[in-house]
């Protein structure tokens, strides 16, 4: 199955939440219990992770064991490469995007008198990248993804320039489509380069750590530009902090993209590896497991 649509799906799932789920905490909260959305949101974690825990029948087979007396050959000799750091880059560079945009978003939104809008405008860039994954997973051509990467975080963080010229919230809305759709291609072609260029035996702990890559840009550049925008240069200064970003980050993926050929396989719409079998594996369920073939 390819891995571009199955990305391109799980990256739609994570901007349909983040459109529906503050909607419906919102509601929850405001028509049952001021605390109904913390313990619905909880729940729904918790529900979900227990229901992909038992999942059996798309997992792969367990990774061999080392002969007695042999060293396996596993952990940072094959996790920690420059294809992985670079990778690992760009997932922290995402992170750096979606807090500081979010919490500049507000704060631009507060500065007009227009508190009330700032999930609207977020949420419209949330609707881009939702719209831009459909399209991508649908029409994501055969050009190999070490070669995309570059050129769509060069689109990225050109985007990112706009919302530094707006001044109104209709003009902060209309200039936030053009980053929002670049998000959902950037990860999908991120993730692709991830599942291709790691070796399967440390798959689980390559996305693991991007992962949290992108959790940890969210949290510094959140707390960074929380203090910016309460500065002189206000909601300004925060969305600089993407843009600047990105635009490092895009030139790292320039420089290392030969790196990455070497280690990338062309997204010609067929997983690498065991998950693309008989067997009708999900590739985004199947892979990232971290056992060998």
């Amino acid at each position: 199955m390819a891995l571009a649509p199955a990305f391109a799906l799980e990256t739609m799932s994570n901007d349909a939440a983040f459109l529906l789920g503050p909607a419906l905490a919102v509601l929850t909260a405001t028509r049952l219990h001021p605390a109904a959305g913390t313990v619905l949101a909880g729940a729904l974690v918790v529900g979900a992770g227990l229901a992909f825990a038992a999942l059996r029948r798309t997992a792969p087979a367990p990774a061999a064991r080392a002969a007695p007396g042999r060293k396996a050959d596993r952990g940072p000799k094959r996790l920690w490469t420059r294809n992985f750091v670079t990778l690992l880059t760009v997932n922290f560079a995402l992170g750096v995007f979606f807090g500081s945009t979010q919490v500049s978003v507000s704060a631009f939104a507060d500065a007009h008198h227009a508190a009330s809008a700032a999930g609207l405008l977020y949420g419209l860039m949330s609707a881009a990248s939702l719209l831009a994954g459909l399209v991508y997973g649908h029409r994501h051509g055969r050009t190999p993804p070490e070669h995309r990467l570059p050129l769509i975080l060069t689109f990225l963080a050109c985007a990112s320039l706009l919302p530094m010229l707006a001044g109104s919230p209709w003009q902060l809305g209309l200039a936030l489509l053009l980053p929002g759709a670049g998000v959902a291609p950037c990860i999908i072609v991120a993730s692709t380069l991830v599942e291709s260029a790691m070796d399967r035996s440390v798959l689980t702990q390559a996305f693991t750590w991007t992962n949290s890559a992108c959790a940890a840009g969210i949290a510094v550049s959140a707390a960074v530009v929380g203090r910016l925008v309460d500065g002189p240069g206000g909601a300004r200064a925060g969305f600089a902090v993407p843009l600047l970003a990105l635009t490092a980050t895009a030139a790292l993926t320039w420089a290392a993209r030969i790196a990455l050929t070497s280690a990338g396989t062309p997204d010609t719409g067929t997983a690498t590896g065991p998950a693309t079998t008989a067997t009708g594996q999900f590739p985004a369920e199947a892979d990232t497991t971290g056992a060998a073939p």
